[in-house]
């Protein structure tokens, strides 16, 4: 909390006018605004261009049995929900954070992340159309400076990988900031940057029109889950026993 409150009063300082992420050259496509993220979260459904979700689901079901949930059933928090993109393909998307500490371990091994990391926001990405699933993590996703600065993971399909950066620079402000947090994370796919999400304010979308539809929608669904997710920084030393 006391970071959240340092960061933004370092926001309000920087500049007036509402702040915008520094994205990659590469990445030219415009800006989607993002609607629904706040207000009512019965029924909340995230939209931002021809991307929309149906309503997002929270916490643990027993009618609604994702295997995903059940290898990290411990996890304190959960969401779900079912990412659709403009040309008709959907999926259904299943996010976890906040593990138990006796489960770290477990999250570490099935990633094969580093030992030193402990906060982990991870998913999984099932596709309607038959084709097989796809999974991400990122690690310390709010990219603590006082702790844990780097930011990073992954989306896979079996051994295909498109990366997970954090993005900390907004456009403007003094270069001594760009260390101090997480504004949100671009999508990396074979050296190029092809998507990223802003989580300032209301949250802005950025994905390659040039993507093939599957990998769109996949862009989509992590997307949506990192506007969604809350603030998970301290779980390593608050973890829920």
């Amino acid at each position: 909390m006391k970071n959240s409150l340092f960061i933004a009063f370092l926001l309000l300082l920087a500049a007036c006018k509402t702040p915008e992420v520094a994205l990659d050259p590469s990445l030219t496509e415009p800006a989607m605004r993002v609607k629904g993220r706040n207000g009512f979260l019965i029924g909340q459904v995230i939209q931002y261009g021809d991307y929309r979700t149906e309503p997002v689901r929270r916490g643990w079901t027993q009618s609604y049995d994702v295997p995903f949930f059940v290898r990290f059933q411990g996890a304190k928090e959960k969401l779900s929900y079912t990412q659709m993109e403009p040309h008709g393909l959907r999926a259904e998307v299943s996010c976890v954070s906040k593990f138990k500490s006796t489960e770290l371990q477990l999250v570490r091994d099935y990633y094969h992340i580093p030992l030193e990391y402990t906060n982990f926001f991870a998913g999984s990405i099932a596709l309607y159309n038959g084709q097989e699933n796809w999974e991400f993590i990122v690690h310390n996703p709010n990219g603590d400076f006082m702790r844990e600065r780097a930011s990073a993971g992954f989306i896979r399909k079996d051994d295909y990988f498109i990366d997970i950066e954090p993005i900390r620079s907004l456009k403007g402000q003094p270069e001594w900031m760009n260390a101090l947090t997480v504004y949100g994370h671009q999508f990396r796919k074979d050296g190029v940057v092809v998507a990223a999400v802003s989580t300032v304010n209301q949250g802005l979308v950025w994905i390659n029109e040039d993507l093939p539809d599957e990998e769109k929608l996949v862009m989509a669904a992590v997307a949506t889950g990192l506007l969604l997710r809350t603030d998970v920084e301290g779980v390593g030393s608050a973890a829920v026993r």
